[in-house]
């Protein structure tokens, strides 16, 4: 199994209407196991500026990974967003997206040793909500998101009150569920596995 497919999972499904995330903590579970942590830092936003960060750790035997990814909006458009993913210490993959101007035209570029490979692009089409934001607030009325980590956009559609698929670029599917506005619980598919991102109400973020 190639483990480091599972920090550009979580890249991909790290959008939610009610609570904002407030430092919260989810247990990363793979096979009935706990592998590492996601936090969701509080939401730094005023009234014309948000700022919204996650961060996760995983390992699995002799890998271990971390992934990040930030986004800075406007005016409820997105500036930038910035992931990036580790494997062993080594950057696997960064993915950079730049707003042209404070247009609908945006720039992403790639770098790691993955990211190497992929060319840079340009992405033509309003950013309002990111894979990001699911975790701090529940998408009603909202029918697609930006993946920071692939420069494209992800189809998302309410299976029923509280819970919703999201269409990832690679094929996958990730089922979001909310309570009172707050995402509790992420589910997929990893290599055969059943990964599940799961709210620890214990625990808070530092």
């Amino acid at each position: 199994m190639k483990f480091f497919n599972l920090g550009l999972l979580l890249s991909t499904i790290m959008y939610t209407s009610g609570a904002l995330a407030q430092n919260n903590t989810y247990d990363v579970i793979v096979a009935g196991r706990t592998i590492g942590s996601l936090k969701v830092f509080d939401n730094e936003s005023d009234s014309d500026t948000e700022v919204q960060r996650i961060e996760s750790d995983f390992k699995i035997l002799f890998y271990s990974g971390k992934f990040s990814t930030q986004a800075s909006f406007a005016q409820g458009r997105l500036m930038t967003a910035v992931s990036a993913h580790e494997v062993n210490g080594n950057v696997k993959e960064r993915t950079h997206t730049k707003n042209v101007a404070k247009t609908s035209n945006y720039t992403v570029s790639f770098s790691g040793e993955d990211g190497e490979k992929k060319p840079a692009k340009e992405f033509n089409e309003p950013i309002l909500n990111t894979v990001t934001s699911l975790y701090y607030k529940e998408p009603i009325n909202i029918t697609e998101v930006y993946s920071e980590r692939y420069g494209q956009m992800c189809n998302v559609k309410k299976v029923s009150d509280g819970n919703y698929s999201v269409s990832l670029p690679d094929g996958k599917q990730g089922l979001y569920t909310y309570k009172s506005g707050l995402c509790r619980e992420v589910k997929t598919d990893l290599a055969g596995f059943k990964l599940r991102i799961v709210l620890n109400s214990g625990k808070k973020a530092l």
